[in-house]
């Protein structure tokens, strides 16, 4: 017969009381620092049909679903973007696809810019009525 003591197993206890008093007390910060931002309603106008673009009021650049441009039925990159100086006096509808890359819509936005197109508005493609 022995008289050693059996050492106990020692167990890892894990005390998640001051973990949720924490969590809580970061919580109650966040949301009491947090800035609410009101959100304004835009009553946006909207192109009823097609033929209001077609006319020669506006120039018209699609934004393809793969990143590039076209206009007037030509395709070329936002790299090498046409001078459009000479219709200055047109607005320009930027009709974009909803796949298309957002970055090459606010690029074209700042060459349009840069060369003094300030009429710049953006479109989305004109769903058909069934």
């Amino acid at each position: 017969m022995s008289l050693a003591r059996k050492p106990r197993k020692e167990t890892f206890s894990l005390d998640l009381t001051t973990c949720s008093d924490i969590i809580f007390t970061l919580l109650l910060f966040y949301i009491l620092t947090q800035n609410f931002i009101p959100q304004i309603p835009l009553d946006l106008p909207r192109i009823e049909n097609a033929n209001y673009i077609e006319n020669n009021t506006h120039l018209k650049i699609d934004v393809l679903e793969s990143g590039n441009l076209r206009w007037n039925e030509t395709e070329f990159s936002i790299d090498s973007v046409p001078d459009f100086r000479i219709t200055k006096d047109k607005p320009v509808i930027i009709f974009a696809h909803k796949m298309a890359p957002s970055g090459v819509c606010i690029e074209l936005l700042d060459k349009l810019r840069a060369m003094g197109i300030t009429s710049v508005s953006f479109a989305g493609t004109i769903k058909e009525k069934k």
